[in-house]
């Protein structure tokens, strides 16, 4: 039985990572396991996701670009920045 990790992110995504092969997995040139696969333990993140986080970050950069290029283009509007983007940098 291979060991294996579960991390969960606060965006309810999860990921499994593989802890450690099984002594037949081992054993075998191409880590093949043909057995149960056992959870050993549940990480809780308290962040989400590189992919959610990523995503997040394109929409308060894409919100903070509309503010200063919106309709006039000549005229610099001044945006504060989103408070999600500075959480996020922080």
């Amino acid at each position: 039985m291979c060991d294996y990790e579960e991390f969960i992110w606060s965006c309810e995504h999860s990921d499994f990572r593989l802890k450690s092969y099984c002594h037949k997995a081992r054993n075998n040139p191409g880590h093949a396991c043909n057995f149960v696969k056992r959870l050993r333990h549940c990480w809780d993140q308290g962040r989400p996701c590189d992919a959610c986080l990523a995503k997040q970050v394109a929409e308060a950069h894409a919100q903070m670009m509309s503010g200063w290029y919106g309709s006039n283009q000549e005229t610099f509007v001044s945006s504060p920045v989103p408070s999600l983007l500075l959480s996020i940098m922080r």
